[in-house]
């Protein structure tokens, strides 16, 4: 099968994502590993969003933590914008009636 897409725009990073950038620190289980003796855990940057009302976890590769932590950054800054309009367009709603 031909793929006419540029590989390039395959791997593009969306302009927004929901969720937020959060570092994970945690055991691994193994018996013999450090962070089951000395405390010190294991650290993991991922990606946490909510779906369906459950918690899911994306882990970030390094060179995609600033990516991702700048478009969720948007997403928050777009849905803080959106639900300003929204309120001022309900508020003008409940005054118009009022008026009547």
């Amino acid at each position: 099968m031909l793929c006419l897409v540029p590989v390039k725009a395959k791997r593009a990073m969306p302009k927004t994502i929901r969720g937020t950038v959060v570092t994970q620190r945690r055991r691994c289980g193994k018996a013999n590993c450090r962070c089951a003796n000395e405390g010190s855990l294991h650290e993991s940057v991922v990606l946490s969003y909510s779906e369906h009302s459950r918690t899911r976890v994306v882990m970030l590769p390094p060179e995609e933590v600033e990516a991702v932590r700048a478009a969720t950054g948007r997403y928050r800054a777009a849905k803080k914008c959106l639900e300003e309009e929204a309120n001022a367009g309900l508020a003008q709603l409940i005054s118009r009636l009022r008026q009547r």
